[in-house]
């Protein structure tokens, strides 16, 4: 978690230039590199924003789910998908609660570019990286 001495490492991300789903997930990657390769890191890139056209999830919460399948999810048809679902759904949940939304067009309220949008997004960004890392610890999830 955050705190004035200790900032966000989501948040550290973003404002190094890293767009706000590639923030979320770049920050889990100094703890868990077997996890957040560099292809990882690609994926990221197209979420942020909102992803294509800017009236998707928030690229802060499609960040923080991806990190979350990283942890939970399957890399082929075997198995069952719902433990995952089970588990995003609840993150969903908890960052409506926080955010009041899950999409960046109802989150973001400021014009693009401007000072007031960077900051409301770094926002947003910290805390979803926060929350994930919070999530993940409290489902002990996390492997070192």
């Amino acid at each position: 978690m955050s705190t004035p001495r200790n900032p966000s490492p989501a948040g550290d991300c973003y404002r190094r230039g890293c767009n706000c789903a590639e923030a979320v997930v770049h920050a889990f990657r100094d703890r868990f590199p077997f996890a957040v390769s560099d292809d990882v890191l690609k994926v990221a890139t197209c979420f942020g924003g909102g992803g294509v056209g800017g009236s998707g999830f928030c690229g802060a919460f499609s960040g923080a789910t991806m990190t979350l399948s990283l942890f939970v999810g399957r890399s082929g048809p075997e198995g069952s998908r719902e433990p995952a679902y089970t588990y995003a759904r609840e993150f969903g949940q908890r960052f409506v609660a926080e955010f009041g939304a899950d999409t960046c067009k109802a989150l973001q309220v400021h014009v693009y570019g401007s000072p007031e949008q960077k900051a409301n997004c770094g926002r947003i960004v910290a805390r979803a990286g926060d929350m994930m890392a919070e999530f993940l610890a409290e489902k002990d999830l996390l492997r070192d």
